[in-house]
């Protein structure tokens, strides 16, 4: 299982993304190094490396982009994405100070994942963009479609923003008896302002639902067997989680980015607001500052903080024994309309912080190179501190221009 983090456009239909950060400062920097002496055409190469602590997820990503402008009123954009995952993974059992018993080991899986967009400029104002996305690994298949369609105005000081998209999901685990689906929906609405020279504002509100399979298939709930000499480990005893098959969220989004001449460095503030119909609310804030040293380099320092409270079915386990047939038995309870146990769904606050750079080396190539922890911690005083996981994020690649 993958940590859900904050997913990066071009990665819109991906069941899972890496942690990555995608601003607009870092471009504001680099356009003012040595220009070069062709177009817009690139190939990016990027490895990144999730690790856990403890042993727990690791994640291997090689991901590959270009970018070709094939005139002045067509662009391609493509992206292919492969993923090796490992390790172990909460599955919903209490955890015992001292063992592993909580953790499931995942089979080593693979993931290959691919996007291609077409930029079509049309009437000297307007760029719209279809999008096809495909995602593919041993359980799991994704194909999704969207259409963004940006208009320039204000000549071109203000941009707005349309989009939307669609996903479908088929889900073929081997814990399920066939194969189940989901379909998901979003919507999307913006505008970019330059609000001087140096300064620009953007603004996006996102509507979107999703229907069908919700679940998890390899997460349950604890069963709290109560005494019982057949069963010596009650802690390992698990039910299948069971959530709302229909999910509405919304989520707003404010970003502020701020050329600083005298530093030579640029600024980047970031704000967003999600709500979802399962009852999470959650506020993420983050800052990065994008310095260029000398004629050819960037560093990037990076903090993210997102705070966000439980779902309204969230539990660390059930309130009864459901083993026992008998209503009349002082440990049965009839089973809650809906329920889960997966820590990403419980209250808690998540830190971000890093450092990247990015140099160019010659003309045509840049190189990065970055470096992220991801630290979870829990808010409430029921779930066990040793689910919510930390992690190393190391990634590095190159930029080729053509």
């Amino acid at each position: 299982m993958v940590p859900m983090t904050e997913c990066s456009p071009g990665r819109l239909f991906s069941r899972w993304c890496q942690p990555r950060v995608c601003v607009l400062a870092a471009w504001l920097l680099i356009a003012a190094l040595p220009s070069r002496t062709r177009g817009e055409n690139h190939v990016d190469f990027r490895y990144e490396d999730y690790d856990e602590l403890d042993d727990r997820m690791h994640v291997q990503t090689f991901a590959t982009h270009f970018g070709w402008e094939l005139n002045s009123r067509l662009s391609l954009e493509g992206e292919f994405v492969y993923d090796a995952l490992s390790g172990a993974t909460p599955y919903g059992a209490i955890p015992t100070p001292g063992t592993r018993n909580w953790l499931k080991e995942i089979k080593p899986d693979e993931r290959t994942a691919g996007t291609l967009a077409a930029g079509i400029r049309w009437g000297g104002i307007h760029t719209t963009t279809p999008q096809f996305a495909y995602s593919l690994e041993n359980d799991y298949e994704s194909i999704g479609f969207s259409v963004n369609h940006a208009i320039d105005l204000n000549e071109k000081n203000t941009t707005l923003a349309l989009g939307a998209a669609y996903t479908h999901d088929n889900i073929f685990a081997d814990s399920l008896s066939g194969t189940e689906h989901k379909d998901s929906g979003d919507l999307l609405v913006g505008v970019t302002q330059l609000l001087g020279p140096r300064t620009v504002l953007t603004a996006n509100l996102t509507v979107g639902t999703a229907g069908g399979y919700m679940n998890d298939p390899y997460k349950g709930v604890h069963i709290p067997y109560y005494p019982d000499p057949i069963n010596p480990d009650p802690t390992v005893v698990t039910f299948g989680e069971d959530r709302p098959s229909y999910r509405y969220k919304q989520i707003c989004f404010l970003s502020l980015t701020h050329f600083v001449t005298p530093a030579k460095g640029s600024a980047e503030v970031s704000y967003r607001f999600y709500h979802d119909s399962y009852g999470i609310l959650s506020h993420t804030v983050q800052m990065a500052w994008y310095q260029k040293i000398g004629k050819r380099v960037v560093v990037s320092p990076l903090f993210r903080f997102a705070n966000q409270n439980e779902a309204d079915f969230y539990m660390t386990q059930l309130p009864g024994d459901y083993t026992l047939n008998d209503p009349s038995d002082p440990y049965y309870a009839p089973l809650p309309k809906n329920y889960s146990s997966d820590y990403r769904l419980a209250a808690m606050n998540t830190f971000t912080y890093g450092i990247s750079v990015t140099a160019r080396v010659v003309n045509r190539l840049s190189l990065d190179l970055s470096y992220k922890r991801y630290e979870t911690y829990g808010t409430d005083d029921v779930t066990a501190s040793e689910l919510f996981p930390k992690a190393n994020v190391i990634s590095g690649g190159f930029r080729l221009w053509f």
